[in-house]
């Protein structure tokens, strides 16, 4: 970015399957600067109320059926951190990660044999198929949600350096835990699963899942998540970091399981910079404009879902990153919402992006967001919340227009690691970038994004409804 940033039976359709039933049926007409698209639905249009048209995976492989699985325990799923790695604050106002404070670490698991003395001692056993199935309970897609269930023993041995955990196949690989791509379509009760050379697809009715081996980048249905950490290969399975399925996987798929989430009738609106801090400059104007521009809007669509609002600022002033924090630390049944405006080193870097917080022993998706997380940041508790906002806010914004998908990223920005309360920080496109500077000075394009934030912070409390009302 920019230096500025300082810098029951019923099924629970998952995050993007049931925030919203579909996509608003209708919207203002938009003027020639803005272009939305109308066939974006499918999982994430029935949970986050937006999403991409779903692309077609290659044919599954015919489905071998198997003994259903019986109820059973959530598997536990934990997380590892390592002391280590330091961060590289930027030296501006905005979104510089502040300096890590002490958190004890969460106990550990018994590591397993490392990878490279595995392979030492035994050969690897032969390559499984790179296709499996299973077979799906009731109607199919999200079995697992009418309760927790167990996936069933993998029909093929583990490889060297594995081990079983609570139905879970682990992989340990210089000492990070992965589970196999394997227990994802066990346990989730995907349709089909497939390994086609580096490309890995998660297959159900409304819900496809792209990764790569050795990329970050993970697409469901078409969204774009970062990863904390590269898919792996090894002994011939594709591997996911535990931590991503803990803290971005299930959270999406099953927002109705998050624990973190906390009942809200309030969000606090903050327009990033202000006063002496400009922010980044485009031909058409400052970032602290357009953000201050972009809050009112949003601040009125808000209201008019009955939500109660609270602007960090609402004049050209500058308020402090600790300032913006405490604004909704101190304001109750509360969500979190930083708008900003991006800025590249080139007039081609465009598109949107929206950032969560980097969770405890994870690594920032950009070095001068902060880096490894190795020993977690005092202040929000909410990994699961941040991301299920995050998610619903994204995808509802791409769903519409037809931007370049940069991602949904983490980040130790200050405004978020300091906040208490569930927050994300949106950034609303480059104002360094000529076609996207002018749409961003345009009220039409303000206000239609704008009314997208409030109807996906709607889908979100739909989402997590459930969590909330056990909380």
């Amino acid at each position: 970015m920019h230096p500025d940033r300082p810098a029951s039976r019923r099924r629970s359709r998952g995050l993007i399957a049931a925030l919203t039933a579909s996509l608003l049926a209708t919207t203002a007409p938009l003027h020639a600067d803005v272009t939305t698209d109308t066939e974006k639905k499918g999982f994430f249009g029935r949970i986050f109320g937006g999403g991409k048209k779903e692309e077609p995976a290659p044919p599954p492989a015919p489905e071998k059926p198997e003994t259903p699985s019986t109820p059973g325990p959530k598997p536990t799923v934990t997380t590892k951190s390592k002391a280590g790695s330091s961060t590289k604050p930027s030296t501006s106002t905005s979104k510089t990660p502040p300096p890590p404070a002490k958190k004890s670490e969460p106990a550990k698991p018994t590591p397993a044999k490392p990878v490279a003395a595995a392979e030492k001692k035994s050969a690897p056993p032969p390559a499984p198929p790179k296709t499996a199935a299973v077979k799906p309970a009731g109607d199919g897609e999200f079995a697992q949600d009418r309760g927790e269930l167990k996936p069933p023993p993998p029909s093929t041995p583990l490889p060297p350096a594995a081990r079983q955990s609570g139905g879970w196949q682990i992989v340990n690989i210089n000492g990070r835990d992965y589970v196999t791509g394997e227990s994802l379509h066990q346990f989730y009760r995907f349709s089909s699963y497939k390994v086609e050379g580096t490309h890995v697809w998660l297959r159900s009715n409304n819900l496809i899942i792209k990764a790569t081996i050795g990329s970050q980048e993970m697409l469901i249905n078409n969204i774009k998540f970062i990863l904390s950490y590269p898919v792996q290969e090894y002994s011939g399975r594709a591997l996911f970091s535990r931590i991503d399925l803990s803290k971005l996987i299930d959270p999406v798929l099953r927002p109705s399981h998050i624990t973190d989430a906390v009942p809200f009738d309030t969000v606090v609106v903050d327009a990033g910079h202000g006063g002496h801090d400009a922010g980044a400059r485009g031909i058409y104007g400052y970032e602290k404009d357009f953000a201050l521009q972009m809050a009112r809007s949003v601040r009125d669509a808000l209201q008019r879902k009955g939500f109660k609002v609270i602007m960090t600022r609402d004049s050209d002033t500058f308020i402090t990153l600790g300032g913006r924090v405490a604004v909704a630390n101190n304001t109750p049944n509360c969500i979190f919402i930083s708008l900003h405006f991006n800025s590249g080193g080139s007039e081609a870097a465009n598109g949107i992006e929206t950032f969560a917080l980097t969770p405890q022993g994870s690594s920032a998706s950009l070095e001068r967001g902060g880096g490894y997380n190795a020993n977690g940041l005092t202040g929000n508790s909410h990994d699961s919340a941040n991301i299920a906002l995050a998610t619903a806010v994204h995808a509802m914004v791409i769903s519409k227009f037809r931007f370049v998908d940069r991602g949904i990223k983490r980040a130790q920005w200050s405004v978020l690691s300091g906040c208490k309360k569930p927050g994300i920080l949106f950034e609303g496109g480059f104002v360094t970038n000529p076609n996207e500077c002018r749409l961003i000075a345009s009220d039409t394009y303000r206000q239609q994004v704008s009314a997208s934030i409030a109807d996906a912070v709607v889908n979100y409390r739909t989402a997590l409804k459930g969590a909330m009302t056990r909380r």
